[in-house]
């Protein structure tokens, strides 16, 4: 006799009531970019389909009344199952069992911090020992199997799936003032889950910069160029954030990036103020330069930046 999880089938997630309120709640705590973490606090439970195979290859029947297993989640132990079989299975003769599987939030809480940090992966484990019955006798068969599943793009559509249906109408319990911020919170919740729309701009010349940043709150980042000839600087950014998505970007010689970070008053070639999105197109000597993406104004919100540059010497 041999018994193996041939599948693990994702069947639902039982959720929290999702309001317009817990998903504020969750847009709150996504600043620090991980927005799966707060969604997964909203889960009361997974319902799984465990698919078994259990297979005579002995010369006589075998009746076979029940499974029962540990059920491990990335190696974390988060409970036990039970599979009623009842079934006489004859020889040469495989079978499939299907059992439902309701594992609730207080079974797998132990094993949340490792499905937060895989993005939703989730290695199920079955391990125990199952009975079979022949001549009277119970002879145990030991039996362990594996299955990964990912439970990452259910809760990413269906927090999508809320903001969509909760997005907040003027009925009176919210100002015309407040709505606006609090649909860009929701729009930027959908940013973090889907990606924000690409920065694409048609530049000539040598690439200087064409990536992505995140800056976090009272921090900046920077990007090094150097200059062999007198050049044309155009570029562009986008900043996106949960709340407030203003960044300032700016550039400097090596002279003034020095009082930057002295935190002297610095002379710029092109300094934005603080917004969304911006452009720029400056000519420049020979030299060495940085292009500045400053989020120092900011107490709470992390900036995702996509930045573009090219130079052409003139």
């Amino acid at each position: 006799m041999s018994i193996n999880l041939k599948d693990v089938e994702f069947q639902s997630i039982d959720w929290e009531t999702l309001t317009w309120s817990n998903l504020l709640n969750v847009g709150l705590d996504t600043l620090s970019g991980d927005w799966f973490n707060a969604a997964f606090g909203l889960i009361q439970g997974i319902n799984l389909n465990f698919i078994f195979n259990v297979n005579n290859n002995g010369f006589l029947p075998v009746y076979i009344p029940d499974l029962y297993y540990d059920i491990l989640i990335n190696d974390i132990r988060i409970g036990r199952g039970n599979s009623n079989i009842d079934t006489t299975i004859y020889p040469g003769e495989t079978k499939e069992i299907i059992s439902f599987q309701n594992i609730q939030k207080n079974s797998f809480s132990p094993a949340i911090n490792s499905i937060v940090s895989t993005q939703g992966i989730m290695e199920i484990k079955v391990r125990g020992t199952a009975y079979f019955k022949i001549f009277g006798m119970n002879i145990p068969i030991p039996f362990e199997s594996s299955k990964q599943i990912s439970i990452y793009d259910e809760v990413r559509n269906k927090i999508n799936s809320e903001i969509q249906k909760n997005q907040p109408q003027n009925d009176g319990w919210v100002s015309t003032t407040a709505k606006n911020p609090l649909e860009n919170v929701l729009n930027s919740i959908t940013t973090e889950l889907f990606g924000a729309e690409d920065l694409e701009l048609s530049l000539s010349g040598q690439t200087i910069v064409d990536s992505t940043y995140k800056v976090t709150p009272k921090s900046y980042s920077h990007i090094y160029f150097t200059l062999e000839c007198t050049a044309n600087i155009k570029g562009g950014f986008i900043a996106n954030a949960l709340l407030g998505n203003d960044i300032v970007v700016f550039i400097l010689n090596e002279e003034n990036f020095k009082k930057f970070k002295e935190g002297q008053n610095a002379s710029t070639h092109y300094k934005s103020n603080k917004v969304e999105s911006g452009a720029f197109d400056v000519t420049l000597v020979p030299g060495e330069y940085y292009i500045i993406i400053s989020n120092e104004h900011s107490m709470f919100s992390t900036k995702t930046v996509q930045l573009q540059a090219a130079s052409t010497c003139s």
